[in-house]
């Protein structure tokens, strides 16, 4: 072989293999956010115990507000070391809106869903604390395949995990407290898991909001004002609840005062509710337990009636989308002990408002019941 043959055969092998991921360690006063930069797709970025203040940059969906770390590649780990006392925390620096955003710089929740170039694809969070942000301690926006795991989100103003417009994923073992709207909340995705975690202290505890086979199972939730909401967003990019499955979760004691900034939808949450469903298709309620509540300790209502409209109104049939719940099976869960002090009467462990079609309640275990007899399952 000629030295020109030889050397084109190097190159072409060097072409071929692939780049070895790295782990790049950020120490105490380091800059997560520049590790985060370095970082090529497949790279761990491992940050070890102590408490970090980034200077932060323009936020990747909207440069008008400052987010502490941002991550706009596929398949860049995040993960904390933390030990026994010694915790990874990110900290709001001042003025900042959201903890960590994972999202394409530009990317548009109405072109995400349809355009691969705005996603990102392998994104995870592991094993950190996100603390007292303006809005937003963890923001997954147009993701696929990702995980947010052990992750702690403390007193962020607004939410504090936040996968919205998001592909298959999953919440897992994290725990979230003191927001004003949800803890942890799943917007606009589809095929999302949410297992493990905790949620108090906040509005929602957890929020299933126009989603499609979203999946939230084996969680707890208490002291917050409702412990799991799912409904349809009047006006969003996606504008079904479908397919849902709410099971195995403990939500009691959630009667919280509502906190929420004044004039948002959240604000209509009354405190005292276990499960609130709203609207929605072929959803599942199952295998839960909810005790006092002082409101309701699972609820099925239409979409129009939870937000004030008269559900045979001209403003209900504008909404665009069907409100009535169909076809949701609430069965086999314990709800006693709720609707002692309802703060919208009637209370009651079991309620439905009387709308939609198909739906039905089966082997619950529950004494206060709304309407007196519920539809049975028959199917």
């Amino acid at each position: 072989m000629s030295p020109v043959h030889r050397l084109c055969a190097v190159i072409a092998l060097t072409c071929a293999l692939p780049a070895v991921a790295r782990t790049r360690v950020v120490h105490p006063g380091e800059s997560i956010q520049a590790a985060v930069d370095r970082s090529r797709p497949g790279d761990t970025v491992l940050v070890l115990p102590g408490l970090y203040r980034e200077p932060g940059r323009p936020c990747p969906t909207d440069a008008t507000q400052t987010c502490a770390v941002v991550i706009s590649q596929d398949d860049i780990r995040l993960r904390g070391q933390p030990r026994p006392g010694a915790p990874v925390v990110l900290e709001n620096a001042g003025g900042q809106h959201t903890g960590i955003a994972v999202a394409r710089v530009g990317a548009s929740g109405a072109e995400c869903l349809s355009h691969p170039r705005q996603r990102i694809d392998g994104a995870r969070v592991e094993d950190l604390t996100v603390k007292g942000f303006d809005e937003n301690g963890v923001v997954f926006f147009c993701v696929d395949h990702w995980l947010i795991d052990s992750v702690e989100a403390h007193d962020n103003e607004g939410y504090g995990l936040y996968p919205s417009h998001c592909g298959p994923g999953r919440v897992l073992r994290s725990v979230a407290t003191g927001a004003n709207d949800t803890g942890i909340y799943v917007g606009q995705s589809h095929d999302v898991r949410v297992d493990q975690n905790l949620a108090y202290d906040n509005v929602n505890g957890f929020e299933v909001e126009s989603s499609i086979r979203v999946q939230v199972d084996h969680n707890v939730a208490f002291g917050n004002t409702a412990g799991l909401v799912m409904f349809i967003q009047p006006g969003g990019d996606v504008l079904v609840s479908q397919d849902n499955r709410i099971e195995y979760n403990l939500m009691h004691d959630n009667n919280r005062p509502n906190t929420c900034e004044p004039g948002d939808e959240v604000c209509l949450i009354p405190p005292g509710v276990g499960i609130l469903d709203v609207g929605g298709k072929r959803n599942r309620i199952e295998h839960n337990w909810a005790w006092n509540n002082e409101t309701v300790g699972i609820a099925l209502v239409d979409s129009c009636s939870a937000i004030g409209l008269d559900p045979d109104s001209p403003e209900c049939a504008a909404l665009g989308f069907n409100p009535f719940p169909r076809d949701t099976r609430i069965q086999r869960n314990v709800a006693l002990g709720n609707g002692t002090a309802p703060t919208r009467p009637p209370g009651a462990d079991l309620l439905w408002n009387g709308t939609g079609t198909g739906n039905c309640w089966r082997d619950n275990l529950a004494v206060l019941l709304v309407p007196p007899e519920l539809p049975r399952c028959d199917w």
